[in-house]
């Protein structure tokens, strides 16, 4: 199992590219990496969000230099997340290029925002999905959770006292129900005291978009969005200064987001809206408020309450590490099969 490579194909978004890149190579894996768009122009990624159609050309081009750059590389693993933009035609082109590799795929979001994604899921030998509603519908998905990466297990390392300037941190996408639900729930509760940081991304495209369209969004005002997102250190910063994190999942979804995993590496204590939490491993009441429109007053106690640790194993489970070691697994699986060992 020496000197194997991977063709990795994913969104570089807060790092989280480079910390995969990482860990592949911490478990003797080389990596070439290409983004899963063909530019990181704002423009670009609205329109490819708002009518991908617009850009199919782009696309085409985009890929046609992937193949073409990676045709005299013989992988043992392509990796792929999401499949934004790639077609059945260019998943099926890059098999041919690649025969003897693996093709893993992992959903990180649901399918019901990548609807394109399900047809391309036979074409690997492998698909994953943080969603596990969808993988309930669809048999060909495994469900495999998201990670926390080690910067966030350093944070939860971090038990010096002090340093918490705020009861509640929120950074997000600013998705119509979260904003809707945090425009009006967040100014309650500071009139009770409650210190909130709070963080909501837009790309400008998207924000003049739903400003026209969608009708959360109809009285909104530009001032109430960041259009540049935080970096990981100023992440990573605002969650030091946290007693718990605030977390909506999109409306759309039911697997946890990547907050929440994060904040479970982190050690930090966290309320959501997303019911399905309860169904983990790691679920405890005391750690996690899981709110509605009935609970809302239980927040103010909920932050007093200390942070209780979890078993280590169950830890360990949601690192980056272990979901890397079950990404390659298809590859060293294949391996023992083909020498009989």
């Amino acid at each position: 199992m020496q000197n194997k490579q991977v063709l990795y194909i994913g969104t570089p978004i807060f790092n989280y590219h480079k910390r995969i890149i990482g860990e592949f190579e911490d478990q003797g894996y080389t990596v070439d990496f290409y983004n899963d768009r063909p530019s990181e122009s704002s423009w670009i990624k609205g329109i490819l969000k708002i009518k991908p159609s617009m850009m199919s050309s782009l696309i085409k081009k985009y890929f046609d230099k992937i193949l073409t750059e990676t045709q005299g590389n013989s992988y043992d693993l392509v990796f792929i997340v999401n499949c934004k933009v790639l077609t059945h035609d260019m998943i099926q082109q890059l098999k041919n290029s690649q025969k003897s590799a693996r093709f893993v795929l992992y959903m990180w979001d649901s399918l019901v925002l990548y609807p394109n994604s399900q047809a391309l899921i036979p074409l690997f030998h492998r698909a994953y999905s943080f969603d596990l509603e969808d993988c309930k519908k669809i048999e060909a998905l495994t469900f495999l959770p998201l990670f926390y990466c080690k910067v966030y297990e350093e944070v939860g390392k971090d038990t010096k006292p002090g340093g918490i300037e705020y009861d509640i941190v929120s950074i997000c996408t600013a998705h119509p129900n979260r904003y809707k639900k945090m425009r009006v729930l967040f100014p309650m509760l500071e009139a009770k005291g409650i210190r909130i940081f709070s963080f909501m991304f837009l790309n400008k495209l998207q924000y003049w978009y739903n400003k026209a369209f969608v009708k959360e969004f109809k009285d909104a005002k530009s001032s109430e969005f960041m259009f540049k997102p935080l970096t990981e250190k100023e992440n990573l910063d605002m969650l030091r200064k946290s007693n718990s994190v605030f977390d909506m999942q999109h409306n759309n979804q039911s697997g946890l987001t990547m907050r929440t995993i994060e904040t479970l590496g982190a050690k930090k204590k966290m309320i959501t809206s997303n019911t399905n939490i309860k169904k983990y491993d790691f679920y405890n009441e005391n750690n996690i408020f899981v709110m509605n429109e009935h609970n809302l007053s239980g927040i103010e106690q909920f932050i007093r309450h200390d942070y209780e640790p979890i078993d280590n194993e169950i830890y360990r489970k949601y690192s980056l590490h272990s979901w890397i070691e079950t990404i390659i697994a298809e590859v060293r699986n294949e391996y023992l099969v083909e020498n009989k060992l």
